[in-house]
């Protein structure tokens, strides 16, 4: 037969259906809920502004510390640190048949690490709901310690591949510890809405759990957390074995709060992890790198077009204690500058503010933010200073800008400081020498693409509300 006439029958039964091709997706998307959703019920729905502006600045400060290896015993910021705590939850899907385990998880962006606490914990924290049963589950497998999965240092655990991690910079060094399996995840396939297994992943199933909470201490018992998804590549992550499906690749989109209160989104991975921008938005794209956390080369700050006077320095990438340099963390609701390059920051908008309206900082404005102003009727309040993060990228000369609005600045904080209305500055300050990051909060209406694989982070402005609709 010829290859026309095989053709020919090929095409042909292609048209009548006895030949079909299915496309395949390498991709799938998880849920980004806020930790403070009413679905979770972890914090009351009737939670103040002043009590979510304060749960939120412990989560920032928490982010701050947990990677800090070097700060004294008697350092108030030492002693937030108590728990790992991150701004957005995820549900996982794991098991299989009557074992299947759907647990919600804090989705880091900090963290390499997947792992869920397991029946016969001792000692556990409080969790609202059950521990995953892996005894009973038919597709958990352990890994043991000849397993190339489990690299050094190795940590045997009663004859298995051990994970032991601790969280924070001050006793009593919050810890789990535990055995490392392989399990069936199923992740959504956002293209047709079902759940696609992939077997055989690993991840930490933790059986002591010490000092660790998820939430303020005095919700513990509405937690419904029970572990955590890391976004960090490493050779133990998840995120590294699912690397030949996602190639590295993870976007989201943030739409931005209104009075404190975030909005859930969806994370999407590989070959659904897209980025476009058209003639007035231009997707941009700077340096990343992302061995334990994700570095961004920041070089400076200007705002209304004026560079500010900080040594760039500060934003130098330190790999051995931390103690500088400037990351990404969606996990962290507020951006975080250190004092040396925060200082000019809130020097430059005091001075905006006072030239322009003849407003001066709120006095009393409670703990929880360093500068908040009082807004009268009758200000233009139209009128706010633009500020621009520069940033590097190593493939081409010059600066990629970022463009902060007055939307990635100020949140309006109603009735927190003892008038009608008011706005903050969600960016906090931390003491020198220590690593700045940019937050949740500036990050929203920025879509957001990871491309870990080739060290880039791009991002484009977007109306975020709408795409995640």
């Amino acid at each position: 037969m010829s290859i026309v006439h095989k053709l020919f029958l090929l095409l042909y039964f292609i048209e009548i259906g006895i030949i079909s091709f299915i496309s395949s997706s390498n991709g799938f998307s998880m849920r980004m809920i806020p930790i403070d959703s009413h679905h979770l019920q972890i914090i009351p729905e009737k939670a103040t502004i002043d009590e979510r502006l304060q749960l939120f600045n412990n989560i920032t400060m928490s982010r701050i510390n947990t990677q800090r290896k070097n700060l004294p015993p008697d350092n108030m910021e030492a002693r937030v640190v108590r728990v790992q705590k991150t701004l957005f939850v995820t549900q996982l899907h794991l098991g299989e048949g009557n074992t299947a385990y759907t647990p919600y998880v804090l989705l880091d962006t900090a963290s390499d690490i997947t792992w869920v606490q397991c029946k016969g914990c001792n000692p556990c924290f409080e969790l609202k709901g059950q521990n995953f049963d892996f005894l009973r589950s038919p597709s958990f497998r352990r890994v043991s310690l000849n397993d190339e999965m489990c690299i050094p240092p190795k940590f045997n655990y009663y004859g298995s591949c051990g994970l032991n991690n601790y969280y924070g910079t001050y006793p009593p060094y919050p810890s789990i510890t535990g055995l490392i399996g392989r399990e069936t995840f199923y992740f959504k396939n956002s293209r047709t809405n079902n759940m696609d297994a992939y077997k055989g992943l690993p991840f930490g199933c933790v059986l002591q759990s010490k000092d660790i909470t998820f939430g303020p201490t005095l919700y513990m018992r509405q937690n419904v957390v029970a572990g955590i998804f890391g976004l960090v590549a490493t050779p133990k992550s998840l995120i590294t074995h699912l690397d030949a499906q996602i190639h590295g690749r993870f976007y989201y989109c943030l739409p931005p709060q209104k009075q404190l209160t975030f909005m859930e989104s969806t994370i999407y991975f590989g070959d659904d992890a897209q980025i476009s921008g058209d003639a007035t938005r231009e997707v941009k794209t700077i340096s990343m790198k992302s061995p334990n956390l994700h570095f961004l080369s920041l070089s400076g700050i200007s705002v209304n077009g004026k560079r500010l006077p900080i040594d760039p320095s500060i934003f130098e990438y330190d790999e051995v204690d931390y103690t500088k340099g400037f990351y990404i963390d969606t996990g962290a609701p507020f951006t975080v500058l250190a004092r040396s390059a925060y200082n000019p920051l809130r020097e430059a908008i005091v001075t905006f503010f006072r030239d322009t309206y003849g407003w001066l900082p709120a006095r009393g404005a409670g703990q929880n933010m360093d500068l908040c102003y009082l807004i009268y009727p009758g200000y233009d309040t139209n009128l706010f200073p633009t500020v621009v993060l520069h940033f590097l990228n190593n493939d081409q000369v010059g600066e990629v800008d970022m463009v902060w609005s007055k939307e990635h600045l100020f949140a309006d904080v109603k009735g927190i400081i003892g008038v009608d209305q008011g706005l903050c500055l969600m960016v906090s300050p931390t003491d020198d020498p220590n690593r700045s990051f940019l937050g949740a909060f500036q990050q929203a209406n920025f879509g957001i693409l990871y491309d870990i694989q080739n060290g880039r982070l791009s991002f484009v402005p977007k109306n975020c509300l709408l795409e995640n609709i």
